[in-house]
């Protein structure tokens, strides 16, 4: 259909109107050339009778706000204007088709299609409303599928309709939202509409795309809407039995007809929807007695059944609120899945690191919750109605339990260092094991020989009497053959055998290893990352993806029997270390943290503390992250199949480009001060050291140095003088400082001669200072001294810990993180000159990743905010668990001897 002549000649000195696509309640879209730029495009114009109700000047001021939308799911804004009585906006035309013709032509599409469209439009939408935008009518007509890829379209018409004046909407005969997909809210005609109305119609939508048809439906739009307001949904699950459990759950609750009970934002919908495998349970609460659901080996038919090494005399005594133990009836082994709510202010944080632990006779766990602002320990008894705080533990992380379940082993940082603590696990003072030789993330096992086992600082296994004493070094790193790292340790029953995660320098390429504790021999076992041993012999472990393997397992022959097998898929797991966040006793209990959005990210943080996704499509196990000076672009560390790559993003556009290939573990990315060049760290025929590409990806990779020094670390100063490094460090105190100075040395020196570990260089922008990190002190601390004349001078900036030092792009702060986590700011005084102030904290957060020798965070040019990398874990209000769960490992084992 031809467009009106008037409007063709009013466009006319701008576009060439070709003809019309389609038609809608409020406006005519044509496809027309963009004369200037030789292109084509959509141009959308106003019905006439809602271009009078709105007016020129409303909509040419409501349309801007949308102009500054650049997101790459939100389809951009070219041009806007009135011409002649018309009021229009142009948009790139898209080749392509809307959700609303693929659904015509599909009906339902695959789950997998359906939830990635959906997240792709939840990532627009929280885009838009953190810029203070709500879009009003999301509906797949206004979702282009373009390559595959959603973008969301109108978000201008709808923010200025619902500014112009309300009831002379109705006088049009029109309103603002579509029936199908219209909030109650909206729908009872509120006048301040929230982000929570846009997810619930993308909810709808998402129901549509997995059910083939919306939620409610009716044969006018008032009956739509009385059903919208009267009536509940029907279960997805029921409808179409390929659809996991978590996504229906997200899809119902996205279109819950209270605000307050969605989704407070589009990012935590996506985040629910991420978590496919996630199941439903039954909660139990104390003092109620509930109906089980059946369990995975048949239905329970009383409480009296759930007998079987202690679980039934726990669970009787939790569902029935008492305190003794009922006795059970012998010979009854049933699974049973269960799910143990904390109560509405306690919650498992997430703190980057291990944070559950179960009790070897499996009545008790131990977890790290709040206090206060900060964590401490907590423990819940299963016979017990709520989880009680362990005083004298703040800061705990990394709990494990003594043999018999009477105390608990934990770390915290005290005075700057690491220390290793035990407490009663019915509270007391904590005692101090350990205050020095500890790894800073922690890791422990309580052996039954009455030692404590533990990740030391060179990143191999000591062991401590558990009352204190000498220390006893039992493995040491092979980083010949590419393990950085033993950490987590569990020490097997008897005490001559251990598995810990072999840390290969990335979370998707670790492996499980068991250690001979006699002999510190290290084998590789298999797959996984953190590794715990399930009586009568499994070693269980969680993966990299959130499964959880069990492998059968010889304890007197310290051996693999069989292959390992997936017995879950939903464990949560901390993207930036690998641990997963499960516990298995003695007699046959596991719990754990079900995964829901577990996966790193990457975040803009300001100095407040407040986060908001950099891209919500990046996601993954990412490492680490820089800005390029101008902040527009983003190199990161990330893994995927097993191998870890540096990318670019473009910050605008979301576009990808990978910049290592052909060598093995790359990370740890910076920039050149001109923004041209991105160097990093690779790992190319058994050699690691520093490499260099253009941020285009227009060339090929070249060594940033000459030499065969193992490097780990790179930096630059902005004039390019200089290029400081970091060698590669196998043990303590062979980390150290080196410098380049370019066009005349060879090789890098040397930078301070000093027998303790030296790492993290950062100059300042004037290229006349060097903060770094020294674990002279004992703990590392951030110190600053003049460049290049190191000996001149030395500042202390930190005190009680510091890493992961940076100056602003101006140099008038200098940033570090303190041995906790947190975010400090110190004065320097200005460029040109170093005059300390005193360190302040700007914010704390447990579940931004920190990193122990190197920066793995930027700030942005302003100084007002940095990109950090979040690990991956969430807090959680509960806790999964399986009693009796050996009987089921005990079949997988018989399957897995028994072969195909």
């Amino acid at each position: 259909m031809n467009a009106p002549a008037s409007l063709a000649h009013a466009l006319a000195d701008r576009y060439r109107i070709d003809r019309e696509l389609g038609a809608g309640g409020m406006a005519t879209v044509y496809l027309a050339e963009d004369l200037k730029h030789d292109r084509r495009v959509a141009v959308k114009v106003l019905r006439p009778e809602l271009a009078a109700v709105i007016g020129a000047e409303r909509f040419l001021a409501e349309i801007k706000t949308t102009a500054n939308l650049q997101h790459p799911h939100i389809l951009p804004l070219f041009d806007s204007g009135a011409a002649d009585g018309f009021l229009f906006y142009v948009m790139p035309y898209v080749e392509g088709e809307s959700l609303r013709d693929r659904l015509n032509r599909e009906k339902q599409l695959p789950v997998a299609d359906a939830v990635r469209i959906a997240s792709e439009v939840a990532s627009a939408l929280d885009y838009a409303h953190r810029h203070g935008i709500i879009h009003r009518d999301i509906k797949p007509e206004n979702v282009l599928l373009h390559d595959g890829r959603a973008l969301v379209a109108d978000f201008g018409i709808a923010l200025a309709a619902s500014k112009s004046g309300g009831t002379r909407m109705t006088e049009t005969g029109m309103s603002l939202g579509t029936p199908h997909y219209m909030s109650p809210e909206q729908a009872m005609g509120e006048r301040e509409i929230t982000a929570r109305s846009d997810v619930y119609a993308l909810g709808c939508i998402t129901y549509e795309m997995l059910a083939g048809e919306p939620p409610f439906t009716g044969p006018t739009a008032q009956a739509i809407i009385a059903r919208v307001m009267t009536e509940e949904p029907r279960s997805l699950g029921m409808q179409r039995r390929t659809i996991p459990p978590g996504v229906d759950a997200a899809v119902l609750t996205a279109i819950q007809k209270l605000p307050a009970d969605r989704y407070a934002s589009a990012a935590e919908f996506a985040a629910a929807l991420a978590n496919p495998a996630a199941t439903a349970a039954t909660t139990i609460r104390p003092g109620v007695t509930h109906a089980f659901p059946a369990g995975r080996r048949g239905r329970l038919t009383a409480v009296a059944a759930l007998a079987g090494v202690g679980a039934a005399s726990l669970v009787a005594g939790l569902l029935l609120g008492r305190r003794h133990q009922p006795a059970a009836p012998a010979g009854a082994s049933q699974v049973v899945h269960a799910t143990i709510s904390l109560g509405d202010s306690v919650r498992v944080r997430a703190i980057g690191n291990l944070r559950l632990a179960l009790s070897p006779d499996g009545r008790r766990i131990a977890f790290v919750g709040p206090d206060g602002g900060g964590t401490a320990l907590w423990v819940r008894e299963l016979a017990q109605p709520a989880p009680r705080k362990l005083a004298d533990t703040r800061g705990a992380f990394a709990p494990f339990f003594s043999p018999d379940g009477e105390s608990v082993g934990y770390f915290a940082v005290d005075n700057g260092h690491v220390a290793l603590k035990v407490v009663g696990a019915t509270g007391g003072v904590s005692h101090t094991v350990l205050t020095d030789s500890i790894a800073s993330f922690g890791g422990g096992s309580w052996a039954d020989d009455g030692r404590i086992y533990f990740t030391n600082a060179s990143r191999g296994l000591s062991s401590v009497p558990a009352s204190g004493g000498a220390l006893r070094v039992v493995t040491r790193a092979d980083t010949t053959h590419g393990v950085k790292e033993h950490d987590y340790p569990d020490v097997l029953p008897g005490s001559h055998y251990a598995v810990v995660m072999l840390w290969k320098g990335s979370v998707a390429i670790n492996r499980v290893g068991l250690v001979d504790i006699a002999t510190g021999a290290v084998t590789d076992l298999m797959e996984g990352t953190s590794a715990r041993y399930a009586a009568p012999g499994l070693i269980v472990s969680g993966a990299a993806d959130g499964r959880l393997l069990a492998a059968p397992f010889d304890l007197a022959a310290g051996r693999l029997t069989g292959p390992a097998v997936v017995v879950l898929k939903n464990v949560q797991r901390e993207g930036s270390n690998g641990t997963s966040q499960f516990a298995v006793s003695a007699t046959g209990t596991l719990v754990y943290l079900e995964g829901v959005n577990d996966n790193a990210s990457v975040m803009w943080v300001d100095r407040s503390g407040r986060q908001t996704p950099v891209d919500s499509a990046l996601t993954g196990v990412l490492q680490d992250v820089a800005l390029s000076p101008d902040g527009t672009r983003l190199a990161v560390g990330r893994a995927e199949a097993g191998e870890t790559s540096v990318w670019v993003e473009e910050l605008a556009t979301g576009a990808l480009s990978r910049l290592s290939v052909d060598v093995s573990g790359a990370d740890r990315p910076v920039w050149t001060s001109d923004g041209r060049d991105v160097a990093f760290l690779a790992t190319r025929d058994g050699h690691r050291t520093a490499w260099m590409r253009r941020a285009d990806g227009s060339n090929d990779m070249q060594p940033a140095v000459a030499g065969t020094t193992g490097l780990d670390e790179i930096a630059f100063d902005r004039a390019g003088r200089y290029t400081l490094l970091r060698s590669e460090g196998t043990a303590a105190g062979t980390r150290h400082i080196l410098v380049l100075q370019n066009g005349k040395d060879t090789v890098p020196r040397i930078l301070i001669n000093s027998r303790f570990d030296h790492f993290a260089p950062a100059l300042s922008p004037d290229g006349q200072w060097l903060a770094y990190v020294s674990a002279e002190a004992g703990a590392p601390q951030v110190y600053v001294r003049p460049f290049p004349n190191v000996d001149s001078a030395r500042f202390a900036i930190s005190a009680g810990g510091g890493i992961e030092p940076l100056w602003s792009r101006d140099g008038k702060e200098l940033f570090y993180r303190d041995a906790r986590g947190g975010m400090m700011a110190v004065a320097t005084g200005g460029p040109h000159r170093f005059q300390p102030g005193v360190p302040h904290l700007l914010f704390r957060n447990d579940g931004l990743a920190i990193q122990d020798f190197y920066r793995s965070y930027d700030v942005t040019p302003d100084g007002k905010r940095f990109v950090m990398v979040k690990s991956g874990g969430s807090d959680a209000g509960a806790l999964a668990i399986i009693f009796n769960w050996r009987q089921e490992l005990a079949a997988i084992a018989r399957g897995a001897q028994a072969g195909p």
